[in-house]
């Protein structure tokens, strides 16, 4: 592959599309899951001696489900858009990527801050071109964070393989991605686009007070909604 302005325009484009698939797929729906997890705990009680314990269980799937779709999304090197992709192709241009070409895609502001020296430090050894045993390190600990929900999807979740899934996945297992992922989209980022190179972080502040609709009772059983279901069977 070749270091030239296509291969920037590629990765500029594919960037906003993995920005937008993991902030709405994965970083987002923590958010939201984070904070209903937090309602359920304070009033775990209710919960249970409301037979709700079911309900829960199906948000948490639904959940799981979706980040884990997610992660295995951006694990994978095919010919898909995704951010292991980007990483491979970063890697196998990396001794073209010299600190001259990065000066190209961010040059020097004599009225700011000269940040481009060390964020480039963060990917080379002698500060004039990108290491490939960093960028591989950064390959290698993402497949290691994600093998077994990538496992869990392709034997479970994506396909009902006949061997099975055999193994366990935790929560904190899946934190551990999502903040890796977070982490190294944010890192590359500032190495190979132009217009995404101020995130610190994926998340951002929900405006809406979405909580606020689990502060009044809600009565399935009286709903139109659940009326007109019924009269449509």
């Amino acid at each position: 592959m070749k270091l030239d302005s296509a291969a920037f325009e590629k990765w500029e484009e594919w960037g906003k599309k993995i920005h937008d698939d993991l902030f709405h797929r994965l970083i987002h729906p923590r958010q939201f899951f984070r904070a209903f997890n937090e309602m359920a705990k304070a009033n775990a009680e209710h919960i249970v001696k409301h037979g709700g314990g079911d309900f829960f269980d199906f948000v948490a799937q639904g959940y799981i489900t979706q980040v884990a779709m997610a992660i295995r999304r951006h694990s994978k090197d095919d010919d898909t858009v995704s951010f292991m992709r980007v990483l491979q192709q970063v890697k196998t241009c990396a001794p073209q990527f010299t600190y001259e070409v990065y000066l190209k895609q961010h040059p020097l502001d004599p009225d700011y801050a000269k940040w481009q020296e060390p964020t480039f430090a963060g990917f080379s050894d002698d500060g004039m071109v990108v290491s490939v045993a960093k960028v591989e390190a950064d390959i290698d600990l993402l497949k290691k964070l994600t093998a077994k929900i990538v496992d869990l999807c392709d034997k479970e979740l994506a396909h009902l393989d006949k061997r099975g899934f055999s193994g366990t996945v935790t929560f904190g297992e899946v934190e551990s991605c999502i903040d890796a992922f977070n982490e190294l989209v944010c890192k590359y980022f500032k190495l190979i686009t132009q217009s995404m190179t101020g995130y610190s972080t994926l998340e951002a502040t929900i405006l809406t007070d979405w909580e606020d609709i689990f502060t009044v009772p809600m009565d399935l059983r009286n709903s139109t909604w659940r009326d007109t279901a019924q009269s449509e069977e």
